[in-house]
């Protein structure tokens, strides 16, 4: 059983590093500030229900879209590993930045930005995807996904989205709290265990395709 807790606290670690809720209400506050506080509350909950839906679907269809394409578990942890080494490398900055057709997007009234950009690429991102695919790849046995893994892994993503909503419907009265000073702080600890993640992610990686050569 300690290891579905370790498979829960790890997956949970991961995706809260990445996804970075504290950093990114920032940039929620900052688009969202035009509207009223009824439509900055459901625009978050949208955010944490698209986050959900794109996580899990991507946890349980993106093996077997690997598979079609052969490539190896091994292949997607250094891949994985590398692009959230550079977001979080990114998060070192301080502010995520948007494009300026993101911000031209952010602005307009007349558009429902929950999906994009705030769900995609700015909470659920890519390198939360190949988090999540790596995962799913890991659980695998023979074929099948272990039950309890992936409960585990569910759990978690549950947890984090959870996180991201209470974030993003806080954000005033948390960057209150927090000052700009703690939230700073707060997100230059996370992109700190992002990169540990990362370098574990890649050595896994190159542990796979060395091993076998040494047989």
């Amino acid at each position: 059983m300690s290891e579905y807790f370790h498979i829960l606290f790890f997956t949970f670690a991961s995706l809260f590093s990445i996804t970075n809720p504290i950093g990114i209400a920032s940039v929620f506050l900052a688009m969202t500030e035009h509207q009223p506080l009824d439509k900055q509350h459901q625009i978050a909950r949208r955010v944490a229900i698209y986050s959900f839906i794109l996580l899990v679907a991507t946890f349980f269809a993106g093996t077997y879209v690997l598979d079609f394409f052969g490539i190896s578990l091994s292949s997607v942890q250094i891949a994985g590993g590398i692009l959230v080494f550079f977001t979080a490398w990114g998060m070192f900055d301080i502010k995520p930045k948007l494009s300026s057709e993101e911000k031209k997007e952010a602005f307009n009234k007349e558009v429902d930005f929950s999906f994009f950009p705030l769900t995609m690429p700015l909470t659920a991102g890519a390198g939360a995807m190949a988090v999540t695919i790596a995962l799913a790849s890991h659980l695998k046995d023979d074929g099948r996904f272990n039950l309890l893994g992936v409960f585990s892994v569910l759990l978690a993503i549950v947890l984090v989205c959870l996180t991201v909503w209470v974030c993003y419907r806080f954000a005033g009265n948390l960057f209150k709290f927090l000052g700009h000073t703690g939230s700073n702080v707060i997100t230059r600890l996370t992109a700190f265990i992002l990169l540990a993640i990362a370098v574990t992610m890649i050595g896994d990686g190159l542990t796979g395709f060395i091993k076998p050569l040494l047989h």
